[in-house]
């Protein structure tokens, strides 16, 4: 059996807890594995690849047994779900929350990178979903509002398996990470949870010396003053002795008896003085934390040792030894590459360039540059989709000049290793930050996916209106004019209330309708552009094509409205009593009836004009020609009788989506639509959602679209039957 211990920050190379090391640890045999957890959490992406390898594990047969000893925090928490058996410590604690990142850019980098954690976000909560069977509008007000659970509301919950009697573990600063609501546990010390500066006069007696264990010179202070108040020597000893996991000797005092023993581990507690084992060892653990990860982080950003070594003696808590570094970094001109190992730094004009100009070769070589070109014409904008110096670069080379862009260098030739690095690289303090290489195939594939979409032709909307809703729910849609004449008011000034009349609404909602592309690592290293120039366009058409099939789907229905009538119906006054082909006589008897219909407390005539014509294929010659003479086609002397009904249609569509001789009038979608396309937030395009390796080697792009069709006011509408 194969014991993992994740005490510590999850992703953190210098204590061994990096993905690298903790896969290296779950490939190294075939027996069970126990994963014992006391941890704030950490990197994502380093979090994520621990789990899949967990996972991977049980899938291959393997026992996976998860301890959670002391904390399971953020990442953490995640890891934890991998297990087949998930065990807390009556005691312990685990948090939830949403993913963090800090962006740097325009609105719309802004904008990008919230849409990011977004869909970290949806990942996470796939994961938890799958442990407890909790729905996603279940977990997702858990994350926002960062929840902490107790062993028993985590088994309630089903987040744990069981819950066992309480082991000693080393308290974790939670506080370095900056938890908005950090609860009072045994587990976590009060120094561990404190948001000031770490720095405090010499205590006045034992009771409160384990307070001030959080830093070195705090502990320092403590021994000192635990010996001016009457400490022996062998007491003294044995706190110094734990201090061992410092790695700080220097910074102590030695003096004959009190010098430290790098042998000397063990802690016990000092007789008579309140001070117990679990206190001295969470406040070292708790120190060592803090000293580990800011040499991580200092040693990430090619930190020199003295400046490392001044973060630590000067008691500094990681957050402000990332500000320090973040400070220094941009001081030397290279505060848009932060999260590198390398002196070498590109400044941000320079990789706005680099994305640009590799994102419009990878278009020009998938062959949709003038697809995208088209598309912008059609909004007015005039764009050139031109690589420049990228012109004929392959990806595996633009994958290595991504990587050398973030100050990384890479020794290996083998171009599925440069790619794999190129799509996994990330920034060290801006833990979410992943680089460049794999925002050039996610810029190509919505610009691609947006142009298809773009330029296909459609004809729903020239008839139907367009709206927006908020979520998913049933949105109302109230008529307009269902008041008729406003009241007179009387002498008392008295204003009467007019209600709305639940005839005057119909509802409408969204909902979510999409596919999922992948672009394998292997099509990279190939230069095979299929999927933009293929599978990209066609879901881009597709996604035009799924509303104009749901909206005339919507229309053959004739669908009920509240009122508990169809749409198009006698007595709704929208349906003629008998059928009759296009002629000047039919497109007149429309003009009135439509212009008849009054608001749903029938007190006044609404003015409604036909304005869209809807015919079959078959009847647009007609149609054409109809709304188009000058005199009436129809009269035996043409020349004589004038056309009274021409130009009573501003636009004539026609599709072969009719089926039989049935036409239909519509008034302007813009003043009063009959039918109604609404789209989630007023997002009127398809999108697209990135993710790495969970199905596939390379990265999978869901393209989603949310929208939703409904008829919402018989009264701007009318049906022909047709001869």
């Amino acid at each position: 059996m194969t014991d993992i211990l994740i005490y510590g920050i999850v992703g953190d190379e210098w204590d061994g807890l990096d993905a690298k090391t903790i896969f290296g640890l779950i490939a190294g045999g075939d027996d069970d594995l126990v994963v014992r957890i006391n941890s704030p959490g950490g990197y994502v992406m380093e979090g994520l690849a621990i789990f899949n390898a967990l996972v991977g594990a049980k899938a291959a047969g393997r026992k996976v047994s998860v301890h959670i000893d002391g904390l399971a925090a953020s990442m953490a928490s995640v890891i934890a779900m991998a297990g087949d058996e998930i065990i807390m410590a009556d005691n312990a604690l685990m948090m939830i929350h949403n993913p963090w990142d800090v962006a740097v850019g325009d609105a719309r980098e802004l904008r990008a990178a919230a849409d990011k954690l977004d869909v970290i976000r949806d990942q996470l909560v796939r994961i938890y979903s799958g442990q407890t069977g909790l729905s996603a509008d279940e977990l997702v007000p858990m994350l926002d509002a960062e929840t902490w659970l107790t062993s028993e509301q985590a088994l309630e919950q089903k987040f744990i398996t069981s819950v066992s009697e309480a082991s000693s573990a080393a308290a974790c600063d939670v506080a370095a990470f900056g938890f908005k609501h950090v609860p009072d546990s045994p587990l976590i010390s009060a120094m561990a949870m404190a948001r000031n500066p770490r720095t405090a006069p010499a205590p006045k007696t034992k009771e409160n010396t384990m307070n001030l264990y959080q830093t070195r010179a705090a502990l320092v202070a403590a021994i000192a003053a635990f010996q001016k108040d009457g400490g022996t020597q062998e007491e003294i000893d044995k706190i110094r002795n734990s201090a061992v996991a410092l790695d700080a000797k220097d910074a102590l005092p030695a003096t004959g008896a009190l010098a430290l023993s790098a042998s000397g581990s063990s802690v016990a507690t000092p007789p008579a003085t309140g001070l117990s084992a679990s206190d001295v060892q969470a406040a070292v653990a708790a120190e060592r934390t803090r000293t580990s990860g800011i040499r991580a982080l200092g040693k990430k950003h090619g930190m020199d040792d003295a400046f490392i070594e001044e973060l630590i003696a000067g008691d500094t808590t990681l957050d402000a030894a990332r500000e320090k570094i973040l400070d220094k970094l941009a001081d030397a001109g290279d505060g848009a590459n932060i999260g590198h190992n390398s002196p070498m730094r590109v400044t941000q004009d320079a990789r706005d360039k680099f994305v640009e100009g590799a994102t419009n070769w990878i278009l020009v070589k998938a062959g949709v540059a003038n697809l995208v070109e088209k598309a912008a014409a059609l909004r007015g904008e005039t764009v050139k989709i031109d690589p420049g110096e990228f012109r004929g670069v392959r990806n595996v080379d633009l994958a290595r000049e991504a990587l050398s862009n973030m100050g990384i260098n890479v020794a290996s030739r083998d171009p599925e290793v440069i790619v794999r690095e190129a799509m996994t690289a990330r920034g060290a303090v801006i833990t979410q930050t992943t680089g460049d290489f794999p925002i050039l195939f996610e810029n190509a594939i919505h610009r691609t996916l947006q142009a298809s979409y773009a330029i296909t032709p459609d004809t729903w909307s020239r008839f139907a209106g367009t709206g927006s809703v908020t979520d998913f729910r049933p949105h109302t849609r109230y008529l307009r004019g269902s008041f008729g004449a406003l009241d007179n008011v009387n002498e008392a000034g008295e204003f009467k209330n007019k209600p709305i009349p639940d005839l005057a609404k119909e509802q409408i909602s969204a909902t979510t309708k999409g596919n999922i592309i992948n672009l394998s690592r292997q099509a990279i290293v190939n230069d095979d552009m299929q999927v933009f120039s293929g599978l990209a366009v066609d879901l881009g058409r597709a996604a035009k094509l799924t509303i104009e099939i749901d909206v005339y789907a919507l229309l053959n229905s004739n669908p009920t409205m509240n009122d508990g009538v169809a749409l198009f119906h006698a007595s709704h006054g929208n349906l003629a009593g008998s059928g009759a082909a296009p002629s000047v006589v039919a497109f007149d008897a429309i003009d009135v009836a439509m212009s008849q219909q009054k608001d749903v407390s029938g007190n006044e005539f609404l003015e409604i004009s036909p304005s869209v014509l809807l015919v079959p294929r078959g009847l647009r010659g007609a149609a054409v020609t109809i709304n188009g003479s000058e005199y009436d086609p129809d009269a035996a002397n043409k020349l004589q009788k004038p056309n009274i009904v021409k130009g009573l249609f501003s636009d004539i569509v026609a599709s072969p989506r009719l089926t039989g001789t049935a036409y239909y009038a519509f008034a302007d979608p813009q003043v009063a639509p009959a039918i109604e396309v609404v789209f989630l937030n007023g997002v009127t395009e398809p999108f697209t959602d990135s993710q790495e390796g969970w199905r596939v080697d390379g990265v999978e792009w869901k393209v989603r679209h949310d929208y939703g069709v409904g008829a919402v006011n018989w009264r701007s509408a009318y049906k022909q039957p047709g001869a």
